[in-house]
C-alpha cells in the first residue's frame, strides 16, 4: 500500500493516477445550508471529512481539482460544501482498489466520529455506509487509514 500523501496547498498537484482520497475541512463557526434532495446540512465548528474515490479519466487530479473549484454546478452531495467552504487540506493514495468504504468504515468505528447527514457523498456506496461525509473527533488521526484494506 502506498502511504497516505498529504496536499496542503492546491499549488501542489495532484498524480492523474486513480486513487482514493480524503477533503479534510475545518469549521470555524455554524455553517447551514442546503443539500439538493438531502436536505440541510448544519455544520458545528469541527473537523469534517469526506471520502472520495477517483478511478475515471484524469484520476485523483481531475476529481479532486474539481472539488476545490469553488465555482461548478453542483453535481455530487459535496459540491454543495465545496461552494460554502474550501478544503484545508487533501489526503490521498494512488491505486486502483477504491478504499473510500473501507476508509469510512475505519473512521466510523473511532469515537466520535458523527455523521451529520444520513446518506450524505455515499450515493454509489455499495458496503452500506450512512454517509462518506463525517464530523471527526479532535482526536482522530488520519495517517493511519492507508493501512486499511490491504
Amino acid at each position: 500500500m502506498c502511504p497516505l500523501h498529504r496536499l496542503t496547498s492546491t499549488s501542489e498537484s495532484l498524480p492523474s493516477e486513480p486513487g482514493t482520497y480524503i477533503l479534510v475541512f475545518s469549521v470555524k463557526e455554524e455553517m447551514t445550508f442546503p443539500v439538493g434532495k438531502l436536505g440541510t446540512l448544519v455544520l458545528q465548528p469541527g473537523t469534517y471529512v469526506y471520502v472520495g474515490s477517483a478511478h475515471g479519466p484524469g484520476g485523483l487530479a481531475a476529481r479532486v481539482g474539481r472539488h476545490l473549484r469553488p465555482h461548478k454546478r453542483a453535481h455530487w452531495h459535496i459540491d454543495y460544501v465545496t461552494t460554502h467552504i474550501s478544503p484545508t487540506e487533501v489526503r490521498y493514495v494512488t491505486g486502483e482498489e477504491a478504499l473510500e468504504c473501507v476508509w469510512v468504515q475505519e473512521l466510523l468505528r473511532r469515537p466520535g466520529t458523527e455523521v451529520p447527514l444520513m446518506g450524505m457523498g455515499n450515493g454509489d456506496c455499495k458496503a452500506g455506509c450512512p454517509a462518506h461525509f463525517l464530523r471527526l473527533s479532535a482526536k482522530t488521526v488520519l495517517d493511519t487509514l492507508a493501512n486499511k484494506g490491504v
